[in-house]
């Protein structure tokens, strides 16, 4: 659902199987914070070609704190016309079942990415706060779920894979669905 301009996340779980998190880690065409003196947006080709194969999810932008990874099969990418979607599988350990609890009850609710650039358009130079479009990624190498994110319209929730499979049946009564089509009907992103 989308409330006042920001997507609302909600925690689901079941004390017996393993949670996920998903959402939103780059949003497209959508303004950062100020970082600066300058706001900044990622264009919806800045991506186009970005190899995804070694992105790791980690808490807070620290390698210590990894919570998932393309390479492992616990954490899952796709692009579409919002962004980047994420799936993750959340490990059963201090750091997972402590960002797993945070995003529950609403400290966590955004996230964040670690890259390098190719390409980048700048204007309103002569403004005090400046716009800087990235136009091509070149490396992408972590995603963090994050207190403060830059970009305020990303987000994260959580939900158990048993409590996943179940909406997906009741939201769709098909084993068709997937993630990020359960997570575009719950956040009401279809235009």
């Amino acid at each position: 659902m989308i409330e006042n301009g920001e997507l609302k996340i909600e925690k689901r779980s079941d004390e017996n199987s393993a949670d996920k998190l998903s959402g939103y880690a780059i949003v497209f065409d959508q303004p950062s914070e100020d970082l600066g003196g300058f706001i900044e947006y990622v264009d919806r080709s800045a991506l186009d070609g970005v190899d995804l194969s070694d992105v790791k999810l980690l808490y807070n932008h620290k390698f210590d704190n990894i919570l998932a990874r393309v390479d492992s099969n616990t954490l899952l990418l796709t692009v579409d016309e919002h962004g980047l979607f994420f799936s993750a599988d959340i490990p059963n350990t201090t750091i997972g079942n402590d960002v797993a609890e945070n995003v529950r009850n609403g400290n966590l609710k955004g996230c964040s990415f670690g890259f390098t650039i190719s390409g980048d358009a700048w204007e309103n130079m002569d403004n005090d706060v400046a716009i800087r479009h990235i136009t091509k990624v070149e490396s992408l190498y972590e995603l963090s779920i994050t207190p403060m994110p830059a970009y305020k319209e990303t987000s994260v929730s959580q939900r158990s894979l048993d409590e996943f499979n179940k909406e997906k049946y009741e939201n769709k009564n098909s084993s068709s669905i997937d993630e990020l089509e359960l997570f575009r009907l719950e956040n009401d992103l279809y235009d």
